[in-house]
């Protein structure tokens, strides 16, 4: 018999304690820092809430300025990083290249093993550019071998989307890109965000943090999520309840429905994203996918009891916008790392090593 009760994926249990996210379950809100993350994502930019993330506090003028700037000079991938991305398979999946590169960068950070607060915070910075830039370039790598510098003056939502469209998009599409960005920058202790502190708890360097928390992140019950919950998007209303119902009757999961905390109604980013969804349809004349999408949701809840979570409408959205799907999930690398950062840094500040234990079920000899 064991002293210790058993909890099945820790569910429920507190980990750590920390002053960077919670999720208000009753208030149906994400708060980071103080503040509603929904609120933030419709008001401010996302080197706003980057900068509320890796310092504390919102940034000043002079302070948000200094931060664009800094993210915009970090803007750069060393030319042997690039090299080695290149020489990957062109089958190869954008979340095993971003992987790749990201662990490569390791290598040319002067402050690797440096893990103060104020080397953690520079490293996070290079980070937050670095992946940005791998992740609108990780196609024109792994399918044209090619390399796309970014164009300077650009927000870094922007760039992204930029080099991801090939040209600058319009700017309510970049607004709403930006938007649904800032939606995945944080959401306390994630699988992927989990990971990165137990990693961290050993003192190692940020880079193999974040490499383990991407890792995490393209599962397909975490991040990976977002690329399966694009499917339901290539039929019309009724196409799409078809093949929910053929899901449901082989017992198989409607990937961008449920969700381990919310479980009494819609993800509140969710929300928001369905709004940016529907004034995306007027906008291009064609409300299909907005039909479909509050069809299924409908269609989940009467039959499930399972709401949306930010997955569902997020691959509506993107879909609409031309991104292909084996992108989804860099993108929420390349908007979460700022979240990981922040996480990294608070567990490195005040460290306790993570060594949970197990109960063992096997045999013992007499």
């Amino acid at each position: 018999m064991s002293q210790y009760p058993y909890v099945p994926g820790l569910e429920g249990v507190p980990a750590v304690e920390s002053t960077i996210c919670t999720i208000d379950v009753e208030n149906r809100r994400i708060i980071i820092r103080g503040k509603s993350l929904e609120k933030l994502a419709r008001e401010h930019s996302f080197e706003e809430i980057a900068y509320l993330l890796i310092y504390g506090k919102m940034p000043d003028s002079d302070e948000l300025k200094h931060f664009s700037n800094n993210l915009a000079l970090n803007r750069n991938v060393p030319d042997e990083v690039v090299s080695v991305l290149k020489s990957l398979p062109a089958n190869t999946h954008p979340m095993d290249a971003l992987r790749t590169g990201v662990s490569a960068l390791a290598a040319y950070d002067p402050e690797l093993d440096d893990t103060s607060v104020e080397a953690n915070r520079r490293k996070a910075v290079r980070l937050i550019a670095k992946v940005g830039l791998l992740t609108g370039n990780i196609d024109n790598l792994l399918l044209k071998g090619s390399w796309v510098k970014p164009s300077q003056g650009l927000s870094h939502s922007d760039t992204i989307l930029t080099l991801i469209k090939g040209e600058k998009p319009e700017a309510w599409m970049c607004r709403a890109f930006e938007i649904l960005f800032i939606l995945y920058v944080e959401h306390e202790l994630a699988a992927s965000t989990f990971t990165a502190r137990v990693i961290a708890s050993t003192l190692t360097d940020m880079y193999g943090a974040v490499v383990g928390a991407i890792s995490a992140l393209k599962g397909p019950l975490h991040g990976g999520a977002n690329e399966k919950a694009t499917e339901v998007f290539e039929y019309d209303v009724e196409g799409a309840e078809r093949y929910v119902r053929e899901k449901l009757v082989r017992k198989e999961r409607v990937m961008g429905f449920g969700h381990r905390v919310y479980k009494r109604g819609i993800d509140p980013r969710a929300e928001l994203v369905k709004e940016l969804l529907e004034e995306a349809c007027k906008r291009v004349g064609d409300d299909r996918l907005y039909r479909v999408g509050d069809h299924v949701e409908r269609l989940m809840a009467r039959e499930k009891n399972l709401y949306p979570n930010l997955d569902f409408y997020a691959a509506a959205l993107y879909k609409l916008m031309g991104i292909p799907p084996r992108l989804y999930t860099p993108i929420f690398v390349a908007s979460r790392t700022a979240g990981w950062a922040a996480h990294i840094i608070e567990q490195q500040a005040d460290n306790r090593l993570f060594r949970p234990r197990a109960i063992y079920k096997g045999p013992v000899e007499t």
